[in-house]
């Protein structure tokens, strides 16, 4: 084996690579979310691509995950759901992360890369996934209004990454 297989063999192989990556992509998202909050500009241009980078970390994370415990599942290369990824793992999250990880997928998928997804009914169904997790629902007189609950804030989407990373280096750490 030469020297480029045996990177090519590390890097697929020892999770580490898998941890560090998403290490990276989430500081991208954090970089992006501190210019979101200063620039109005930013938050309305910049939110796909910052839901899409931090859905990309967990997914790394998650895969990390699978090749800490040497799961052999072609799954785990074709997929970027995320509670997909979580069942292979056999990592459960709370009913509301699952909500949430499945409109991350979506943006690792389609909506942090593409205008719309190849199948209209994706988008209807996205839509209603966003509203029904990133809203709540709150009365005004007769009518019913949406109000923000940040759900996609830095700091919630942090607090899923940080607890399966820990749980990553108390498991799989091989440094």
């Amino acid at each position: 084996m030469d020297g480029h297989e045996i990177q090519y063999e590390n890097r697929t192989t020892i999770s580490t690579y898998w941890h560090n990556k998403s290490v990276d992509l989430m500081a991208s998202a954090r970089v992006l979310w501190r210019a979101m909050e200063v620039d109005r500009q930013a938050r309305l241009t910049c939110n796909a691509t910052y839901k899409m980078l931090v859905g990309m970390s967990l997914e790394l994370l998650l895969k990390a995950h699978c090749v800490g415990q040497k799961i052999e599942n072609p799954r785990i290369e074709k997929t970027h759901n995320l509670t997909e990824l979580a069942g292979i793992a056999g990592i459960k999250f709370e009913k509301s992360d699952n909500k949430i990880l499945e409109v991350l997928s979506e943006y690792i998928v389609w909506d942090g890369r593409y205008p719309a997804p190849k199948d209209p009914a994706k988008m209807k169904r996205h839509w209603d996934n966003i509203q029904n997790t990133a809203f709540d629902r709150e009365p005004l007189g007769s009518l019913e209004v949406l109000k923000p609950n940040n759900t996609f804030c830095l700091d919630n989407l942090h607090r899923i990454w940080r607890g399966l990373s820990d749980e990553y280096l108390r498991k799989y750490n091989e440094t």
